[in-house]
């Protein structure tokens, strides 16, 4: 029976690292801020994930169990709403993207808009 849980916990953890080393390698090689943060924040989260999961299997105890879900569940939240957060800011700052970047302005747009409807009131 331990053979099994083994080899599921190897699985895991072979998947967990080879996401977080595949963001490793998209923070290294991406040429601007956004393209990097979006491969760190779905690499680093699901890495991650695996990884506490395998942590879930193998450790003993209702209560080590319960915390570390608890970290992997704020991980799950926390993470992408910073990596959200960080390039909002990095978008509102104006920070350049790469040349031949396609975008659609919607955010402009719609601000623009909120901004005649106010003004016609």
């Amino acid at each position: 029976m331990h053979v099994a849980r083994d080899i599921i916990v190897v699985i895991l953890l072979i998947g967990g690292y080879f996401f977080l080393a595949a963001g490793v390698l998209g923070l290294l090689r991406l040429p601007d801020v956004y393209n990097r943060m979006h491969a760190m924040g779905k690499c680093d989260t699901l890495g991650a994930g695996l990884a506490l999961l395998a942590m879930v299997i193998l450790i003993e105890g209702t209560s080590n169990v319960v915390k570390v879900l608890m970290i992997m569940g704020m991980i799950l939240i926390v993470s992408p709403v910073m990596t959200h957060l960080i390039m909002r800011t990095a978008y509102d700052r104006k920070t350049p993207m790469v040349k031949g970047t396609i975008t659609l302005d919607v955010y402009d747009q719609k601000k623009g808009k909120l901004l005649k409807e106010e003004g016609e009131r």
